[in-house]
């Protein structure tokens, strides 16, 4: 085999000794997963050649997850009745049976199915599993220091590369984080998710983070400095904008007027939104090395080229739209069908002809363009479904346990934020902590209802 050049047989041991892994503990499993995602590599990376792409080692195992998974809620039944009846799991069961459906008539069924495939095995490992386990006392820090040790090896990495070429070259810190993560967006996405629970953890009384207080004050510093020098300007839009709604929640104000407050600003951006728009097509700073200026460049869609491919996308995405309103173009197919709908006038020195250089760049359109209106709705129910879930959480805890619940709230919206501008659940980087942070909320609202829960046999 290996004269043949048959590459798998190294790859033998790795794989039966995740077998014998999963027979022996699915949570230790998880937990490696957890700590390799960030590692990950895309196989197109590795051979060029490759007739499809995949993150290894992790996507295999999350595969198979999968089929542990099915075992478990069609045969031993093992999965707690009041997690598989909860609103947030129903919303992505009926978002997994549209992605079927869409799927079925999508425009490019292989590529469809593919992505039902992975949203499938993320979902039943980082969303099922992961709920399940985490009526476990303390195994939802595990999983946030499981990942975080694996991505402070990145974010290590990052540096060193990056003060070799000068601290403050932007240009070289786009990229500096590959091949592990493809750029600085969603490199700095996972560390504005990380942030606000990690602040917590720091903070908190209880023993078991108290005895992580050094490592995770490390981990914090460690992510700041990536945070700041990734140039992910998204990224820090929505940890700043995450924080200021999560202040507005920590008061505990009367619920009422809590879900008035984003009704009222909605009705206020709305009537702005000509002056807004004047504002930014005014503003001229572009990308710079100097923080701030680059901050303000956000909103530059005068000059800056990146925010003007981005309404490039978004504006491809809305005709995608209009033309299939329904059932859409089919999941994962936004990359490969949006060039004819470019417009010669919006098109920037970064876009392409045959439209292969990415996604919608925005969860939200994306789902419009590739699920209809069906698959965008749901996708938008499952993000207010969880913040509501999160807040009901955080009005009934105690304080000192209600703050890691509303930290963790606090992760999940900087994704939502940024979602708004980027598209990165389709890679397990990112995926690994939207389902997961939503798995925490999930499992921290029945342990309010049932306390004495019980976990799965693992």
């Amino acid at each position: 085999m290996i004269s043949s050049e048959f590459i798998i047989v190294w790859l033998l041991p790795v794989i039966l000794g995740i077998v014998l892994l999963t027979a022996v503990s699915l949570e230790y499993l998880l937990l490696l997963t957890l700590f390799l995602t960030p590692l990950s590599i895309q196989i197109s990376y590795l051979s060029g050649s490759a007739p499809f792409d995949l993150s290894l080692p992790t996507e295999p195992v999350m595969a198979m997850l999968l089929f542990v998974t099915l075992y478990k809620i069609i045969v031993s039944r093992e999965f707690s009745p009041q997690l598989l009846r909860h609103p947030i799991t129903v919303i992505i069961g009926l978002y997994l049976l549209w992605t079927l459906i869409s799927s079925v008539f999508s425009t490019m069924p292989a590529v469809s199915f593919k992505t039902l495939a992975y949203r499938m095995w993320f979902i039943s490992g980082f969303y099922l599993i992961s709920a399940q386990l985490f009526s476990r006392e303390g195994f939802d820090r595990k999983y946030i220091y499981a990942y975080s040790a694996g991505l402070a090896i990145v974010v290590i990495y990052f540096l060193v590369r990056v003060e070799g070429a000068g601290m403050l070259n932007q240009r070289f810190a786009h990229s500096a984080s590959y091949p592990f993560y493809r750029d600085h967006t969603s490199f700095g996405a996972s560390m504005a998710f990380l942030l606000p629970p990690l602040t917590v953890m720091l903070f908190n009384r209880k023993k078991g983070d108290a005895r992580f207080r050094l490592p995770v004050a490390g981990l914090l510093l460690l992510f700041s400095a990536g945070l700041i020098f990734s140039y992910s300007r998204a990224a820090w839009v929505s940890l700043l904008a995450a924080l200021a709604v999560t202040f507005i929640i920590w008061l505990r104000i009367p619920k009422k007027l809590l879900y008035l407050i984003p009704v009222v600003l909605l009705i206020v951006i709305a009537l702005s939104a000509g002056r807004i728009w004047e504002k930014m097509d005014n503003t001229t700073e572009d990308s710079s090395a100097d923080l701030a200026r680059h901050l303000r460049s956000s909103s530059n869609i005068s000059t800056d080229q990146s925010n003007l491919e981005r309404i490039n996308r978004w504006k491809s995405a809305l005709r995608m739209f209009a033309e299939k309103p329904v059932a859409g173009w089919g999941p994962g197919t936004y990359q490969f069908k949006y060039a004819p709908f470019q417009r010669a006038g919006e098109k920037t020195i970064i876009s392409t002809d045959f439209g292969d250089a990415g996604n919608a760049h925005s969860e939200y359109l994306g789902a419009l363009s590739e699920g209809g209106l069906p698959g965008a709705l749901l996708f938008l129910l499952l993000a207010i479904a969880s913040v509501m879930t999160g807040i009901r959480v955080w009005y009934r805890e105690k304080r000192d346990s209600g703050y890691f619940v509303l930290a963790v709230l606090a992760g999940l919206m900087t994704y939502m934020i940024h979602g708004a501008m980027n598209s990165f659940l389709d890679s397990d980087k990112i995926a690994s902590l939207w389902w997961g942070f939503i798995a925490m909320l999930v499992a921290a609202d029945l342990k309010v209802q049932s306390p004495k829960s019980e976990g799965l046999k693992v």
